[in-house]
């Protein structure tokens, strides 16, 4: 008997009755694979259009997701009557900035409407208590707490925040939705069973019995999140520093390539120190950004540490930390990526005056000496409905004793030089320890490309949320809605094709060949082992200094992982199964990742700047990457208007037609 054997027979007996050989066709409008905010929105807009809704999900829905623990703040509301500046003179401020800008406009433009749904479904959203009652974060007219910002209703501080997974459950519940938990969809269906060619459905299994589940649907909405995991391969290192939920790694992202779509920005990867598997956990030190804003600091001698506006003049007092300065349209919240838009900070020079000994490590954050009111929005209803910190910190500090009225929390201990950085540092510690251990990509790196419904180049796959890099909890449910509203649109117009059996054939039995191989001798690769040898190729060759024989290299060592390792992988039951099956999906990205660098060094090398000039566009066909260029701002050419608010109105249309508007 095998070691793997005797593990399996001696330590545990699978609790769920095991069905490999059955097959469920269930018969949809609209498929939505992910039930995170994004897609809890798009299948709940989409049935109360009247379609029907079926919402498939590798975990449990109700807290699923990267908010599913729970949500602090509500961003980007450019478009709430409180807001200074209109969703379009702001998308002239960000005419070079953001990738696929139509694709902002659209989510940025529904915030407000998006966050009024979410109120309607029973969000607490406002401060109905009255513990905020004439406080500068309370807006009087609304009693909705502003976030950074006091001065505008630019983001908000949702009081609720921690149950808005569980009501956007009941939500799908009351609209009619079928939701298939804990099951993971592996690849999509088209016509003819080719790329390219319109959707006619997806096929997946269950994580608990392993039955094999066929939709057939003339859409698909995906909702999958961000690509993580392509270079750090162990969560049991990474623990509470993670900065996703773990089930995203690109499944999304996969599958839409290999059934035909195409992306952008592919290239900007590799760039991110933050969430490295040494981190402390998110939000859970001293700091004075993010959840945490606007927190004083103070040295071990009890010196307070100063605070400067963007231009470096020093700001004095909590409250002038929330307040824009002359010529800012308004207050970001560190996050903007407009120029000027930024929040204050601690001061630039601050490595600089530790070195000289004017200030002493280590810093502390100090809530106790904070206005009474900006201590209990910071430690009450940032930190207590954020979900990365609701139950690893707020509720086991508070367990545990700490009493933000008494206590400080110290601050990461790190060189001096990285105190002047602000960001991840500042929460998590030092980053530069392990420089080359990249979590995920994130943040407009990498994303499938849609047009003007939010569609991608296939007919009827339609993404939402960070799966189109739209992060954030407002984008995410804004896109959602928009999504599902253009779903359900396509499918009353659009009858579903046929399904090639050939294609649901092939696919199931991609999906179970891991299970058959269990019990072959040869086969001894567990899925970690194959997920470190692909992260492990991630680190070498697709690192910060990029050239196309490295890269090169990269991907020779992935066929040769894909080709040898892969095949001897094994899975004793439906969780490794889906374990395995992740793995794949990792395969495609990184190649993906690995091509996409070496088209921009192909494009730089033709003088093609394709970060501010043109926009590079990638795709798969007949097995051969392409790229393709357009046009900056391509999205406001014919046959589409110039204007983004008539474009979006005109996509919005017969939605505004039935809602009688």
């Amino acid at each position: 008997m095998s070691i793997r054997e005797n593990w399996g027979d001696a330590v545990y007996q699978w609790p769920y009755p095991i069905k490999y050989e059955e097959t469920t066709v269930v018969e949809t409008d609209v498929l939505v694979i992910g039930g995170g905010h994004a897609g809890c929105c798009a299948a709940i807009a989409a049935a109360r259009r009247g379609a029907r809704v079926a919402v498939a999900d590798k975990a449990p829905i109700r807290r699923s997701g990267c908010g599913g623990a729970g949500t602090d703040h509500y961003n980007n509301l450019i478009s709430s009557p409180g807001s200074p500046i209109t969703p379009e003179e702001y998308m002239d401020l960000a005419a070079d900035i953001h990738f696929q800008g139509h694709r902002n406009y659209i989510a940025i433009k529904g915030t407000w409407n998006a966050l009024m749904e979410l109120e309607k479904l029973g969000l607490n959203i406002r401060d109905e208590d009255g513990d905020f009652i004439g406080d500068a974060t309370e807006d009087e007219s609304t009693k909705l707490l502003k976030g950074y910002d006091y001065a505008d209703m630019i983001a908000v501080k949702l009081k609720g925040g921690h149950y808005l997974k569980p009501i956007l459950y009941e939500g799908l519940k009351r609209a009619g939705c079928d939701l298939y938990e804990r099951v993971m969809i592996t690849n999509l269906l088209t016509a003819d069973g080719q790329p390219g060619h319109p959707i006619t459905g997806a096929i997946g299994f269950s994580m608990k019995t392993g039955e094999c589940f066929v939709f057939h649907a003339p859409c698909v909405i995906l909702a999958t999140g961000y690509i993580c995991t392509m270079w750090t391969y162990n969560l049991d290192i990474t623990g509470n520093s993670y900065r996703w939920d773990p089930n995203e790694i690109g499944d999304g992202f996969a599958m839409a390539w290999r059934a035909g779509a195409k992306s952008t920005g592919m290239f900007k990867n590799g760039q991110t120190h933050g969430s490295h598997p040494f981190a402390w956990p998110r939000f859970g030190t001293g700091n004075s950004g993010n959840t945490w804003y606007p927190c004083t600091i103070v040295d071990n001698r009890g010196k307070e540490i100063p605070w400067a506006d963007l231009h470096g003049n020093p700001i004095s007092g909590v409250q002038a930390r929330n307040l824009p300065v002359s010529g800012q349209p308004y207050m970001g919240s560190g996050f903007d990526p407009l120029h000027g838009i930024e929040t204050p900070t601690i001061i630039k020079d601050l490595p600089d005056r530790i070195k000289s000994g004017e200030f002493e490590l280590p810093l502390w954050a100090d809530l106790a000496g904070m206005p009474e009111e900006e201590r209990r929005s910071i430690w009450g209803v940032m930190v207590g409905n954020e979900g990365k910190s609701r139950y690893t910190l707020y509720d086991l500090y508070t367990r545990s004793g700490f009493d933000p009225d008494r206590d400080m929390l110290m601050c990461p201990i790190m060189m001096p030089e990285h105190y002047g950085r602000g960001g991840g540092g500042w929460f998590q510690g030092e980053a530069e320890i392990a420089k080359s251990w990249r979590s995920e990509a994130f943040g407009y790196q990498g994303e499938l490309c849609v047009d003007w419904d939010l569609m991608t180049h296939v007919p009827g796959l339609y993404v939402a949320g960070a799966a189109s890099g739209l992060e954030g909890c407002s984008l995410a449910c804004s896109s959602g809605f928009y999504a599902g509203n253009r779903a359900s649109e396509f499918a009353r117009s659009n009858p579903v094709q046929q399904l090639n059996h050939d294609q649901v054939i092939r696919e199931r039995d991609h999906i179970y060949a891991p299970i058959k191989r269990a019990e072959n001798p040869s086969c001894y690769i567990s899925w970690k082992e194959l997920w470190g040898g692909t992260a492990r190729a991630m680190q070498q060759t697709c690192a910060d200094y990029k050239t196309k024989p490295v890269l090169e290299q990269g991907l020779i060592w992935l066929d040769s992982i894909a080709s040898t390792e892969a095949s001897m992988t094994y899975a004793r039951n439906p969780h490794e199964l889906a374990r395995v099956l992740e793995d794949d999906t990792r395969l495609t990205v990184s190649r993906v990742f690995m091509q996409a660098c070496m088209a921009k060094i192909d494009a730089d090398s033709q003088g093609i700047d394709i970060e501010h000039d043109r926009y590079m566009i990638n795709s798969m066909k007949d097995g051969r990457f392409i790229t393709e260029y357009r046009d900056p701002r391509y999205w406001l050419e014919e046959p589409e208007s110039a204007s983004y608010l008539e474009n979006y109105e005109r996509h919005r249309a017969q939605e505004e037609k039935e809602a009688g508007r």
